[in-house]
């Protein structure tokens, strides 16, 4: 079990990495503010013995790195005062971070990374601070296609109308098709066109800070911090599945924006009545409003987002190659911006033109040699082999000729796709991950018993990897 030192330095290493310059100015300055709010929370010996000799260090889009002046205080602040900080972090700079603590020795030894970008703050003449937006997740650069046009449309409304079009907006699907670009989308539009204070963060953040607030017992400051925001965004509400107190907190929150009509945005990797342990009175509150889902990508929306990606990067990609990328690259949305990232690097590295042989060679490296087959290519081969359309394959139909296909197609899926549990099921009729295990299971089980199922398998499979 890793200790609180490796947890901060594993931190520490990823915020200088991706920090961006302040000046020695805009960082006293926000430290002032920051210390200034802890010390409402703290008495006068605590914070001179703790914090007092607190520096601020680096800046970036999602974290913020303070130093303190030993590894005793370091660790003492990561185990006693991580949420004071984070919640004085959030007031004076508007946006929540991932806070990281540091020494100035650590600081030393990643001289080598420290980056030169220029600033991502600028102090207004009022003296507020506005945080950095992550300007590549906004709606200019999402890819719409028929497995995300609803939520994509959605989200726009909420953007623009906050409070009004659809509130709470229940966003669902598997990981990595898009759930969070949305939300960060949404995010921006409220803080740059409406000027609102946003209030974004993943599920498992708010059960830290929940957990954080019993064992620190300062209910006033969660509770103000909650109900002083314009808007709550929330990621993977379904980890609330495991922690019933936090669940209870969040029902009073939901309630408290509702009436209050502040815009309430969530996303999960399933529906709410799909959330286990999830009580009736949030499932009815999460219908409240719209709940759509994002289903994987099919070819053509693939296509678009290899193009897409691509284009962001300055890589001018034929289509007939962002065929091809799509047609062997059949996962999610995160699985083809790490493809393209990897293209990227070859091409700055060996500063040569775009080949289809370079291409090949790099979706041969990142699926560690094995072919990856489409999830298309499967339903159409299972289609013709049991003689049903593929909109019966996805349909709700139970009889045993359709069934059956139903739970081939899942099968090979699991084993050839690469796509997770849930983006099969999402993708073949909407059906959940333990849908798509038991499918698995009974096939596997069948074709050691049933020779001409274990054929059909055979032959399938030899059609699929030709």
């Amino acid at each position: 079990m890793s200790s609180n030192t490796d947890i901060i330095n594993a931190g520490f290493a990823t915020s200088i990495q991706n920090a961006t310059t302040t000046s020695v100015a805009e960082r006293n300055f926000i430290l002032k503010n920051i210390l200034s709010e802890i010390k409402k929370l703290v008495s006068a010996q605590q914070f001179d013995m703790w914090f007092s000799g607190v520096k601020l260090s680096f800046i970036t889009e999602n974290s913020i790195t303070f130093v303190a002046p030993n590894d005793f205080i370091k660790e003492w602040l990561y185990t006693n005062y991580l949420d004071t900080f984070s919640n004085a972090a959030y007031k004076v700079l508007n946006s929540l971070r991932e806070v990281v603590f540091s020494t100035d020795s650590e600081i030393q030894d990643h001289s080598t990374y420290l980056p030169i970008e220029n600033n991502t703050f600028n102090a207004s003449q009022d003296g507020n601070y506005t945080g950095s937006l992550n300007k590549h997740y906004c709606f200019e650069t999402f890819v719409v296609g028929q497995c995300n046009r609803l939520a994509h449309a959605a989200a726009v409304a909420v953007a623009e109308s906050p409070g009004q079009a659809y509130n709470p907006l229940f966003i669902h699907g598997a990981s990595g098709l898009g759930k969070t670009h949305l939300l960060h989308a949404i995010n921006n539009i409220l803080q740059i066109k409406h000027g609102m204070n946003t209030f974004y963060l993943s599920c498992e953040r708010f059960i830290s800070h929940y957990i954080s607030t019993i064992r620190s017992n300062s209910w006033g400051v969660f509770r103000s911090l909650y109900s002083g925001i314009d808007a709550l965004l929330i990621d993977d509400i379904q980890l609330f599945e495991n922690s019933q107190g936090s669940r209870d907190e969040f029902f009073h929150i939901f309630n408290a924006l509702y009436n209050a009509k502040k815009q309430i945005v969530i996303t999960s990797d399933c529906p709410p009545d799909s959330i286990k342990s999830l009580e009736d009175r949030l499932i009815s509150r999460f219908k409240w409003g719209l709940l759509c889902s994002i289903n994987p990508p099919t070819i053509e929306t693939r296509i678009a987002i290899f193009e897409k990606k691509a284009l962001l990067l300055g890589i001018d990609l034929p289509y007939e190659f962002a065929s091809y990328l799509a047609e062997n690259v059949t996962g999610n949305t995160r699985e083809i911006e790490g493809t393209i990232a990897r293209l990227n690097k070859e091409l700055r590295l060996t500063k040569s033109n775009i080949t289809l042989s370079t291409i090949k060679r790099i979706v041969h490296e990142l699926s560690n040699g094995r072919k990856l087959v489409s999830i298309e290519a499967i339903l159409d081969a299972v289609s013709k082999r049991y003689n049903v359309s593929v909109s019966q394959v996805l349909s709700k139909q139970r009889l045993r000729s359709i069934t059956l296909p139903r739970q081939v197609a899942m099968h090979l899926s699991r084993k050839h796709t690469g796509l997770s549990l849930s983006e099969i099921g999402g993708y073949i009729g909407g059906r959940d991950h333990s849908t798509v295990i038991h499918a698995d299971g009974k096939i596997s089980t069948l074709a050691k018993k049933d020779k001409n199922l274990l054929l059909i398998l055979q032959k399938l499979e030899s059609e699929l990897l030709r």
